[in-house]
């Protein structure tokens, strides 16, 4: 299962959007000019928007799926719904879900969270895991988290 590595929705919307401007698939060497991005990140944005089912890549180009472009054609709160139900079927949201459900609670607190990414993920990047829980997880609307008590809540 595929994991999200791009810390904030908002650079994978641009992208989404750049596509959308261009109106047809449009080969990755173009879009990498037209993105303010290392190459390394516009490859994981295409990776995390291809394994959302916002976009497809073949044979170098990259084009919009219906999915993405009725994402794009959504209001704000109809976006956060759709993306909400898409970063259930990857990494973490998948394997964080399933920990809230095995606890059967919709709170944890931070430390215990952050314990369980480290135990399911390579050593170092649960820093950077729960970033992108954090990030994408209260744009979406899945997690929210009180940092004055340090507790991550499920809000399925």
């Amino acid at each position: 299962m595929h994991r999200l590595e791009t810390t904030s929705p908002n650079s994978l919307i641009g992208l989404l959007e750049i596509l959308e401007d261009i109106g047809k698939s449009t080969d990755i060497a173009k879009l990498d000019d037209s993105l303010d991005e290392e190459r390394t990140m516009l490859m994981n944005l295409l990776d995390d928007a291809e394994s959302l089912k916002l976009l497809t890549v073949s044979n170098g180009d990259a084009s919009l799926t219906e999915i993405g472009k009725k994402f794009l054609d959504s209001n704000i709160e109809q976006r956060k719904r759709l993306l909400k139900a898409l970063v259930k079927d990857v990494e973490p949201f998948n394997s964080l879900i399933n920990f809230f459900k095995s606890l059967n609670t919709t709170e944890v607190p931070k430390e215990d969270v952050v314990r369980y990414l480290g135990e399911i993920f390579p050593p170092g990047e649960h820093d950077d895991t729960f970033r992108v829980v954090l990030n994408w997880g209260r744009y979406t609307k899945l997690f929210s988290y009180d940092s004055d008590v340090g507790l991550i809540v499920f809000q399925d």
